[in-house]
C-alpha cells in the first residue's frame, strides 16, 4: 500500500522581520493537523525554518490535503496579522512523494531558510528525491544514498563558500544577507507514522562548514 508525504512551507509572518515564526502559530498549526489525524491524515508534524511555517502531512495518495493546508496557513496569517508581524512577500513552496514503504524507511527533509536553492546542483536527483524551491524530500539508505552521504554534500567547501550553511533548527533564523541557512531533519516512517525528527546538522561535524559559510563577503 502506497503512502504519500506532502510538505508545504509558507512565510506566515515573522518575529523581527523574517527571522522566526511566532511559537503560538506553531502550536496552533500542530493542533489543527493533529485534529485531522485518523481522518484525512495518518500522521503529521509541524516545524519551521526562519519565518516559514512548514507542514508535514502523511496521507493516502487518493486523499487531497489542499483544503487543510490552506486553512492552516490562513489561520497562521490571521494570528500573525493580529500581532502585526512582518509579512514576507515570498510565495509558498510544496512538494510530495508517494511510495510503497520498505521494511525500514528513512526519510530526510531539507529546508532552506532565506531563498530558493538549486537543489539539483547539490544532491543527486532521482524519482525518490523531490524538491520545490526551499524544500527537498529524499528517501535514504538501501538502494538510495545513506543519510551520511546526503548530509556530506552540505559540508562541501565549494558549497559553503557560496554561503550555504548547514545549521540546527534552532539556528535557522535569517540574520545574514548572503548566507542561506539549511536545516536537515531525519525521520523514520512505518505504517504511515513518523518517528523523529533527528536534527541532522546539530552536530560539531558541521562546525567547519558553518565557519566557512560565515566568511562569505
Amino acid at each position: 500500500m502506497d503512502t504519500t508525504i506532502s510538505v508545504y512551507a509558507r512565510p506566515v509572518g515573522g518575529v523581527c522581520g523574517a527571522t522566526r515564526v511566532f511559537p503560538d502559530i506553531l502550536q496552533t498549526a500542530a493542533k489543527m493537523l493533529k485534529k485531522a489525524e485518523g481522518g484525512i491524515l495518518q500522521d503529521s508534524f509541524v516545524t519551521h525554518v526562519a519565518d516559514r511555517l512548514v507542514l508535514i502531512m502523511i496521507h493516502d495518495p487518493e486523499i487531497s490535503v489542499n483544503a487543510l493546508k490552506d486553512e492552516v496557513f490562513r489561520k497562521a496569517k490571521e494570528m500573525s496579522a493580529k500581532k502585526h508581524l512582518f509579512s514576507n512577500p515570498v510565495g509558498p513552496s510544496g512538494c510530495g512523494i508517494t511510495f510503497a514503504e520498505r521494511d525500514s524507511e528513512p526519510v530526510i527533509l531539507f529546508l532552506a531558510g532565506s531563498e530558493k536553492i538549486a537543489w539539483h546542483e547539490i544532491l543527486p536527483f532521482n524519482p525518490d528525491c523531490i524538491s520545490d524551491g526551499v524544500l527537498l524530500i529524499a528517501r535514504a539508505e538501501g538502494e538510495f544514498p545513506s543519510v551520511a552521504e546526503f548530509c556530506e554534500k552540505f559540508a562541501s567547501p565549494s558549497l559553503n563558500a557560496k554561503g550555504i550553511c548547514p545549521v540546527s533548527l534552532c539556528d535557522s533564523s535569517v540574520v545574514r544577507t548572503k548566507i542561506t541557512p539549511v536545516v536537515g531533519l531525519g525521520f523514520s516512517l512505518a505504517g504511515g507514522k513518523l518517528t523523529g525528527p533527528v536534527d541532522l546538522f546539530d552536530n560539531p561535524a558541521f562546525t567547519a562548514a558553518r565557519l566557512l559559510a560565515s566568511q562569505i563577503k
